[in-house]
């Protein structure tokens, strides 16, 4: 039997489900938005399918994993990843359900050229941060194509899949995404009846519960419940916790009309212990590496009892859509959030004097050296909104073929933020043997340490996919935008602010000169004005390129990619391969001081970037039983636009990056019929080493990473059980770097057991 929820008829089963659901709060993530059914029960299949967003006959390709098929679902961009001239990397449901992918850094494990960066600016972060082939994109986080606002971690509980659409992104998302963004698919009301209840168990203390509920109300009116509870350590990680509980409500009206509407409400609650690794060892060649690469235990933590992580997120998406005639469809997508954030953490510093490292390296026990004066500690709150407004139209202008898109994006964000003052906090900790004890230590949130960021972006935008034949059709799209963004240090202190005004244009040549296959050119640019990154916000001065400031011309950072690639299907769309040639050139931010003279911004504005490589993937099926997962990334970065370090090696960028999942259907070998459906799955992931950053001085270096991972599933009937064994050869890999401070080891072998029911 299929994993995927199955329609049933709606009987006091359904009715007790609902229920259960509602009451428990607990969710899954196990069911698919699937066409309305005519009968009672749906056939049996032995091919799960992912989610379709359109009403209308099924794409082959959608149902055999060829992310090729993939919908985006987000209306100012084409319609599927097969129809857009730029490489996107898509996990599916399929893929996060067979290896129980529970986080967004998960899932996003399958996508080579994806690093984690941890910590960075004053005080520190911690949450989803993300680097896309090299390039900031902590704030380019979207859902549904609509901003994710806040810094958190980001669970999988109520996510059909995900997107990374790679290279600047401007023309559709506006300022920032100078890398490329991150888009999650949030799970919608569908058609038909269905409930799915999963419960997991693992290694590190795990314990998680997720249920789905489905209802129908009447033929155009659906209610779909997700809820969550997740308690963990981190496999080879002492004192480290993810606690999270959840619950999300989509309404789904007009699921058979012209005019649909889904209404999202979500709510996360974080209960974690943040983890911010261990120190980097300057080793005698001058380079820095992760100390426990050179004796020290890797579950060595140097949590206290004081530091936590506590988040509650609140969002409410709307989606509007109306076909109002058969050429022109107008859109409305509409976010609301609200987030709050307590955090504390103690941050590890380096091990760089020479007693340090000689002590250490001779069996001693050294003072552990701290950074950030000890550690992090703040009180956020925070809101951000977005409205989009778009039209679809679609003519033609003699034998030539249009659809324009255009429409109006208004976003603003507000963060406030409460530094904290510790008392009573010793520093006294040793790297081999912590103190993890508060000895009485505590902090208070003042309002002597107030800062607020708020940032408003106006974006107007237009796009025309002309087709001149069958076989060749041109892109052109562009956006301007207008950002404002303002900064306050303290409590009634002079606002900094700072405006920029820019286009981000677009264009591509595609050309198919075979039903099965296209190549496309494309070139886009992007910008980022000081102050996009809202949320995670935390540089104590006004003076640096992070933060607006008064007075100071700082230019935007700009990105332009350059991008030839092709997309084909095989097997009449049951397998789809991409293969694509990139150069991103990303320049630096500056303004000019009073003498005349170029100040660089922080860190990642102090300097530009150039990463050029190529890309393969091939996803779906090989045959009927044997699925395949899989993409390779070869890149090469230098550092630009540095008076000190131009010609250097970009840091976090790898070289060669892999990630491949393959599964096999083994029911028609083995099982009787009647006896369901036996799987087995297993794959790698592979990152070779880099430098760490956002530093480009070259001095802190990131071993290689790999992870062998397994998975067996057997479903029957209403009922499922799987077994999942990840990074079987417990390789000691490392998850986030800071420059030459501190490194995060990645989680160790585990294991995850799995039993579900579905009706």
């Amino acid at each position: 039997m299929s994993q995927s929820v199955r329609s049933v008829s709606r009987n006091p089963k359904v009715g007790l489900a609902v229920a259960f659901g509602m009451s428990a709060g607990l969710s899954g993530g196990e069911a698919h938005a699937q066409e309305a059914q005519t009968s009672s029960t749906e056939t049996d299949t032995s091919i799960a399918l992912p989610t379709l967003k359109v009403q209308g006959k099924q794409d082959e390709g959608v149902a055999a994993g060829n992310t090729n098929s993939t919908i985006l679902g987000i209306a100012r961009m084409p319609a599927s990843v097969r129809e857009t001239p730029q490489s996107i990397t898509v996990i599916p449901q399929e893929i996060i359900k067979e290896q129980r992918a529970y986080t967004l850094d998960q899932a996003l494990a399958n996508v080579p050229g994806i690093t984690l960066s941890t910590g960075e600016g004053n005080g520190g972060l911690n949450g989803d941060q993300f680097r896309i082939r090299g390039l900031q994109a902590r704030g380019d986080m979207y859902t549904d194509g609509l901003k994710d606002f806040g810094t958190y971690t980001r669970d999988m509980f109520n996510i059909e899949s995900v997107q990374v659409i790679k290279g600047p992104s401007g023309e559709y998302f506006g300022a920032g995404n100078v890398g490329g963004i991150i888009n999650q698919s949030l799970k919608h009301a569908h058609a038909g009846d269905s409930y799915s209840y999963d419960q997991a168990f693992g290694s590190a203390s795990l314990y998680r519960g997720n249920a789905d509920v489905n209802y129908q109300i009447n033929d155009d009116i659906a209610l779909r419940i997700n809820g969550l509870y997740n308690r963990s350590g981190v496999a080879g990680r002492e004192l480290v916790e993810s606690n999270r509980y959840g619950t999300a409500v989509d309404l789904g009206v007009g699921l058979r009309s012209k005019t649909s509407w889904h209404l999202n409400w979500q709510w996360m609650h974080s209960d974690n212990v943040p983890d911010y690794g261990v120190p980097m060892l300057k080793m005698a060649d001058g380079i820095y590496r992760p100390i426990t690469s050179h004796g020290l235990n890797r579950n060595t933590s140097y949590v206290r009892s004081f530091d936590r992580d506590n988040s509650d997120i609140h969002n409410l998406t709307s989606q509007l859509k109306s076909e109002i005639t058969p050429w022109f469809t107008l859109t409305n997508d509409t976010r609301l959030t609200k987030y709050e954030r307590e955090y504390t953490a103690t941050t590890p510093n380096a091990c760089s004097t020479a007693a340090c490292v000689s002590q250490f390296m001779s069996g001693g026990n050294p003072a552990l050296s701290y950074g950030a004066g000890g550690g992090a500690a703040y009180d956020q709150k925070g809101w951000g909104a977005q409205n989009i407004l778009m039209g679809n139209f679609h003519f033609h202008t003699g034998s030539i073929k249009h659809e324009i898109k255009a429409g109006v994006d208004v976003n603003y964000e507000d963060d406030n933020r409460y530094y904290g003052t510790w008392y009573n906090r010793v520093a006294n900790q040793t790297i081999r043997n912590p103190t993890h004890s508060s000895g009485g230590g505590y902090v208070t949130f003042p309002k002597s340490g107030y800062r607020n960021v708020d940032a408003t972006n106006v974006g107007l935008f237009f796009s025309d996919r002309i087709q001149l034949t069958k076989q060749l059709n041109l892109f052109g799209t562009a956006r301007w935008d207008h950002f404002v963004s303002s900064y306050a240090a303290a409590d009634g202190a002079t606002r900094q602010s700072q405006a920029a005004d820019r286009w981000s244009p677009s264009g591509s040549l595609v050309y198919s000169p075979f039903e099965m296959a296209s190549f496309y050119f494309t070139f886009s640019r992007s910008y980022k004005p000081v102050g996009t990154d809202v949320s995670s916000m935390v540089t104590l001065s006004g003076s640096t390129g992070e933060v607006p400031a008064n007075g100071k011309d700082f230019k935007p950072q700009r990105s332009d990619l350059f991008e030839f690639g092709s997309k084909a299907d095989f097997f009449h769309k049951r397998l789809g391969a991409t293969l694509a040639f990139f150069q991103i050139n990303e320049n630096n931010s500056f303004y000019y001081d009073a003498n005349g003279d170029m100040v660089s911004g922080f860190a990642d504005q102090g300097s530009g970037r150039r990463v050029r490589g190529v890309e393969v993937s091939l996803t779906g099926k090989i045959t009927k039983n044997w699925n395949i997962y899989g993409t390779y990334s070869y890149m090469d970065g230098k550092v630009t636009n540095s008076t000190t370090a131009k010609g250097n090696d970009a840091p976090q960028v790898s070289h060669n990056n892999f990630s491949v999942w393959s599964s096999f259907d083994l029911q028609d070998y083995v099982l009787n019929p009647g006896w369901g459906q036996l799987k087995i799955a297993g794959g790698a992931q592979y990152a070779s080493g880099y430098w760490a950053g956002p530093d480009i001085t070259n001095t802190a270096r990131i071993p290689y990473t790999f992870s062998l991972n397994g998975m067996v599933s057997w479903e029957v009937r209403h009922y499922r059980v799987s077994f999942n064994a990840n990074n079987l050869t417990d390789h000691l890999n490392y998850a986030s770097a800071f420059s030459s401070s501190r490194v995060v080891p990645a989680p160790g072998r585990s294991f995850i057991g799995n039993v579900g029911l579905t009706f």
